[in-house]
């Protein structure tokens, strides 16, 4: 299920994949994934969770990189993010 945070309007969902299907998999097939400017508008975007992919229509929680860390302002970010 995609949905416009500002609004809540649902514009594209997914059906037909098992619950053990992996998220970024089950994206895939939605129309969104393969055309997001025609489902959203301009100058808008969505949230969704690390399984997706960083998009300028999508946006995702920073991911620590192998053997690395993550900067303060990622680790505000990422909290603040997970609290929507």
């Amino acid at each position: 299920l995609i949905v416009l945070p500002h609004n809540l309007l649902v514009v594209d969902y997914g059906l037909g994949h098992p619950g053990s299907v992996h998220d970024a998999w089950a994206f895939q097939g939605t129309r969104i994934a393969s055309n997001p400017m025609q489902l959203i508008p301009r100058d808008h975007w969505t949230w969704a969770d690390s399984a997706y992919p960083s998009e300028t229509w999508c946006v995702v929680p920073f991911k620590k990189p192998k053997g690395g860390r993550l900067s303060r302002d990622q680790n505000v970010y990422n909290k603040y993010l997970s609290k929507v």
